[in-house]
């Protein structure tokens, strides 16, 4: 059989696009990052499984997310994410490998560092003021005694 260039080319290319084969069988989708801190002190940033979360303001979160963290679609059980952050200087970096709860759609992948030195990881398509939002109650305010209020909240 005789060989052409094109032979070689074609090989080449498909060899190339092999790896894209193969994860085209891996069912992830990729969703946003958002940080919530219901602490009274800065975190100077926190990242997901590497992911950059960015810095969070005391008593805040939610009005920036950063763009993408891979999740596997659907839920697994067992999933967990290495949740990093450093404090209010950027330094003393620490790590927590947390599980995350069972989900259904996809949204945002949700941190929440809360007052009791917990921090729990949501995957929801809900903001934190929704009803449905998986957080709920005292645990949910950023600032203690104050709800999480919505832009149609008066």
């Amino acid at each position: 059989m005789k060989h052409t260039p094109w032979t070689a080319w074609g090989i080449a290319i498909l060899l190339g696009l092999l790896p894209c084969l193969a994860a085209c069988g891996q069912e992830s989708v990729g969703v946003n990052l958002v940080g919530y801190n219901h602490t009274d002190k800065d975190i100077g940033h926190f990242t997901v499984d590497g992911s950059e979360g960015g810095f969070l303001q005391a008593n805040r979160g939610g009005g920036g997310f950063a763009c993408c963290i891979d999740i596997p679609k659907p839920w697994k059980p067992g999933m967990t994410v290495t949740v990093g952050w450093t404090d209010d200087y950027d330094e003393n970096y620490q790590e927590r490998r947390l599980p995350v709860p069972r989900y259904a759609n996809y949204g945002d992948m949700a941190v929440h560092f809360l007052r009791n030195g917990q921090i729990k990881v949501f995957v929801t398509m809900y903001a934190l003021w929704h009803p449905d939002y998986p957080l709920k109650g005292k645990e949910a305010e950023l600032t203690p005694g104050v709800p999480p209020t919505g832009p149609f909240d008066k």
